[in-house]
């Protein structure tokens, strides 16, 4: 995803540029400046058609006309953004047209009047469907940044009011999680206490949940101790090294020496370490893996990082990651045959069981017999009948 995303960048990027260039020459060649689109009304079943022929399209120049859409809704005030969505509210369109043109309204609503726009879409707070429900916790927390207190306030008067009732059965409310993960975040900045004080108030069994959707791109460098703090001191032991390494497994994309300089900022535990740094390799395996064809050196400079951060865990290590990169990349995917195939020269080289076994308990292929071949190398008896078991 982190690979499409940044193809994808680029690609807007590339758009962008050409539709400001095209703007431009037009705005040039239009009495007083102004284009003539820029006066017509808005045909919103047109757009939605367009948008959804560039979305099972490539084309460029459908690229270049987003862009500019884009454009031209973030020149729109706040009132007229609102005027906007009642009167696509009223259209006679599918659900998925209309929420690509919510979406696409939203976030300029968003950057201008985040209070404005939760009060236009109060009635679904709660929707998990689409990107709606995030984009409003993303306006909880612009608005936290400006006047924390007020936010908090209608937040709490939200939830006293039922709007984030739990309707499962556990009786967790995964749209509260969301936002009470939003203002946190925001809080952690500013008043670190005010942040441990509104975790303190959700489940003990959610707080790891509410604190899992962060990553630490998120979360400014001076603010990381204070998150660290706040997981050993408000999450269960059980699920602390795991928040942590959720959050850190993200800076793998920048490179390894990311990942260490983070755990030794916050001053990581080993077990927290150790739990980073297996989520970290994987990510970073499966990363390659959309790139290019991963090879043994590639695992090589993998086992070398994880060996220096957490001593004796490479193996494991080892053979969790082979498990979690198989079917990963386009047309070269890495196969079963070529994680197999270094999970035994792994093995046959260190003369230990952890990356057979973690390999195989990892994954779980329909070539029975290849995988039974595979457990017979584990020395260990009772591990290898474990597998076995496993495999049937």
């Amino acid at each position: 995803m982190e690979k499409e995303s940044e193809l994808l960048r680029n690609h807007i990027a590339t758009a962008r540029a050409a539709a400001a260039s095209e703007a431009s020459q037009h705005e040039a060649e239009t009495p007083n400046g102004k284009p003539a689109k820029e006066k017509e009304a808005m045909d919103w079943k047109k757009i939605a058609a367009q948008m959804l022929e560039m979305r099972n399209g490539e084309g460029m120049g459908d690229m270049r006309s987003l862009i500019r859409l884009q454009q031209r809704m973030q020149a729109l005030t706040k009132e007229e953004l609102v005027s906007a969505l009642n009167e696509i509210a009223t259209l006679d369109l599918t659900a998925e047209s209309r929420q690509m043109l919510e979406q696409m309204l939203i976030g300029p609503l968003i950057e201008k009047d985040p209070q404005l726009a939760l009060a236009r879409f109060s009635d679904r707070l709660q929707e998990q469907n689409g990107a709606i429900g995030w984009q409003l916790s993303r306006a909880l927390s612009k608005w936290a940044e400006k006047d924390p207190a007020k936010a908090t306030a209608w937040f709490d008067e939200q939830i006293e009011a039922g709007k984030f009732d739990s309707k499962s059965l556990d009786g967790k409310s995964q749209s509260r999680l969301q936002f009470e993960s939003a203002l946190i975040r925001t809080l952690l900045s500013t008043d670190a206490e005010g942040a441990a004080r509104r975790l303190g108030g959700i489940p003990e069994e959610q707080r790891a949940d509410a604190l899992r959707q962060y990553s630490v791109n998120q979360i400014k460098e001076e603010d990381q101790k204070a998150f660290a703090k706040l997981v050993r001191d408000q999450v269960p032991e059980k699920d602390r090294s795991g928040v942590i390494a959720q959050a850190a497994s993200s800076l793998v994309s920048k490179g390894y020496p990311e990942v260490t300089a983070y755990l030794d900022h916050i001053e990581a535990t080993p077990a927290e370490r150790t739990a980073t740094v297996e989520q970290a390799a994987s990510s970073k395996i499966q990363q390659l893996a959309y790139q290019k064809h991963v090879a043994r050196e590639d695992f090589d400079t993998m086992r070398e990082w994880v060996n220096a951060q957490s001593p004796g865990t490479a193996d494991a290590t080892t053979g969790k990651v082979l498990a979690s990169a198989l079917g990963m990349g386009g047309d070269s995917r890495f196969k079963f045959e070529d994680a197999a195939a270094l999970a035994v020269q792994y093995q046959e080289a260190s003369g230990n069981d952890d990356v057979m076994v973690n390999f195989l308990d990892g994954w779980r292929t329909e070539d029975k017999e290849e995988s039974i071949k595979l457990a017979a190398k584990i020395a260990d008896p009772t591990r290898r009948e474990q597998v076995l078991k496993n495999l049937k």
